[in-house]
């Protein structure tokens, strides 16, 4: 069922978290631009991807919780998490980019 859940989630647009048309650079860029906005729609926790690696699914960027910090995530660990009422991690679709020192 877990499976099933997670193609079907993963066909949304709003659940696709990081594209090749986002044009996310490698980790170690430092760039400082937060390219992707990802938020638990049932909770306080928002993420700001600004680098990414897919060979290791690990991105680079701030993460705004309990404490505001910048730092390695785990993009596996956060395709799996499922919040209250089990909804995945979402996808801000309107998000426009800007720096990571600017976001909150």
């Amino acid at each position: 069922m877990a499976d099933l859940e997670c193609s079907t989630f993963q066909k949304r647009p709003a659940y696709r978290y990081i594209r090749e048309s986002d044009q996310v650079p490698p980790l170690g860029t430092e760039d400082g631009i937060a390219r992707i906005k990802l938020f638990d729609p049932t909770g306080s926790w928002t993420w700001y991807i600004s680098e990414y690696d897919p060979a290791t699914r690990t991105a680079y960027g701030r993460v705004h919780g309990q404490d505001d910090e910048y730092g390695y995530i785990s993009m596996a660990e956060l395709v799996e998490y499922r919040g209250r009422f089990s909804l995945p991690i979402e996808r801000d679709l309107w998000w426009t980019p800007r720096l990571l020192s600017e976001c909150n």
